[in-house]
């Protein structure tokens, strides 16, 4: 006699039911798609990525200490050392293939691109119609073949007038009332046409001038390879005073209604009686001092090529405090109330600072394997950074939770 096949019901159906038994009790420890992994993996990253709480309980009114929340990012491989340059409504961004792009400041969409030839040699600078381009020339065999400066219309990006000259500018172009002053690889000291480029007047030093010159009213202040800091008269570029160090200066000077203070590759920072150039202090750091330096306060906040900060007495030049962050800091540091900002060069992060104590009290990290390569800018709670892969751009945002009207 034949089994009938029902008899053979009982045995799938355990069957089964413990299959289903065995598929639930494991799904919870694997995912079972790629996008639940990724979901996880995204979750891990993320809060690695979360910044660490303020140091020692420390608290700030600044708009630096507010979170950071990245607005866009453009990404380019022609990342220059360079920093970009802005306006209330554009991003003006040099790249190491010679061409200068100009970005919208709120979205990040390109508004035009402009090709002066050659390389560019300086950051541009932004008058109030048109923005400054100076460029190396290369010859065809790759030498040097002097430089130029480039008037942009700030709108449209094309030409308003172009000049040659002898030489590269190797300092930024700094812009007064109708003129244009920067250093050159001649080793002298320029005062430009702001309509033209004509030279006005020029000053020879003994070596090449990379130091952002400080205009006003009364002197400028500017530093070179020669290890000199010179004052010099707006109007004629007559010398006013001249003060030797031990090293190159790059920075530019800071000044307030007693000195004018700079830092030298000597690794010191000096303070100068602006009128007469009599040294009045000075002050060792751990290595060479490119940076400008910054006053706040009763400080001087510096920083050095050693990886720290310094904040220092403006009175006596006598080290308040000093932090040390992890790579070498060429950029000055960034003001806002009461903390500061610092951008170490090929770091993945940007750190805050109290200025009184020097305890951090925020951190905004980058993407990985992404580098900051050039000096930061923060304007209107924008910060605005080149690295390794592009324009980075974040805001400084105030908490859900916070009132719009809360007391800062």
């Amino acid at each position: 006699m034949m089994r009938s096949s029902n008899s053979f019901l009982p045995v799938r159906c355990l069957f089964l039911v413990l299959l289903a038994w065995f598929i639930i009790l494991n799904s919870t420890a694997f995912p079972q798609t790629k996008r639940e992994q990724k979901a996880k993996a995204k979750q891990k990253t993320t809060a690695a990525e979360e910044p660490p709480p303020p140091e020692g309980g420390a608290t700030s009114t600044s708009h630096l200490a507010l979170p950071f929340k990245r607005l866009w990012k453009y990404l380019t491989d022609e990342a220059s050392t360079l920093a970009p340059s802005i306006d209330n409504e554009r991003i003006y961004l040099p790249l190491a293939g010679g061409r200068v792009i100009c970005l919208d400041r709120e979205t990040g969409t390109l508004r035009w691109i402009s090709d002066p030839g050659g390389i560019i040699s300086s950051q541009v600078a932004v008058g109030e119609h048109s923005v400054l381009i100076a460029t190396q020339k290369i010859s065809d065999d790759g030498s040097e073949a002097g430089g130029s400066v480039r008037a942009v219309d700030k709108s449209t990006g094309l030409t308003v007038w172009v000049k040659d000259y002898t030489r590269p500018f190797s300092s930024a172009l700094v812009l007064g009332p109708n003129r244009i002053y920067a250093g050159s690889a001649d080793g002298s000291f320029y005062s430009l046409n702001f309509t033209n480029g004509d030279v006005i007047w020029k000053v020879d030093t003994q070596d090449v001038v990379r130091g952002r010159p400080l205009v006003t009213p009364n002197a400028i202040y500017f530093g070179s390879d020669d290890s000199m800091l010179r004052a010099i008269a707006p109007d004629s570029g007559q010398l006013i005073w001249k003060y030797q160090v031990s090293g190159k200066i790059v920075g530019q000077p800071a000044i307030d209604e007693h000195a004018i203070y700079f830092g030298a590759g000597d690794g010191y920072v000096y303070s100068i009686d602006f009128s007469t150039g009599k040294l009045k202090w000075r002050s060792r750091t751990g290595a060479a001092v490119e940076a400008s330096p910054v006053l706040v306060g009763d400080l001087v906040l510096v920083s050095s090529l050693d990886n720290f900060v310094y904040a220092l007495s403006r009175l006596k030049g006598d080290r308040v405090w000093k932090r040390r962050l992890e790579n070498r800091i060429t950029s000055s540091v960034i003001v806002e109330g009461d903390a500061n900002l610092v951008a170490p060069l090929r770091g993945d992060y940007v750190a805050v600072f109290l200025n009184a104590d020097g305890r951090r009290v925020n951190l905004f990290k980058l993407d990985k394997d992404t580098e900051i390569v050039a000096d930061p800018i923060f304007s209107n709670d924008t910060l605005v950074l080149a690295t390794s892969d592009g324009l980075v751009v974040a805001k400084a945002m105030r908490p859900k939770d916070q009132p719009a009207n809360a007391k800062k």
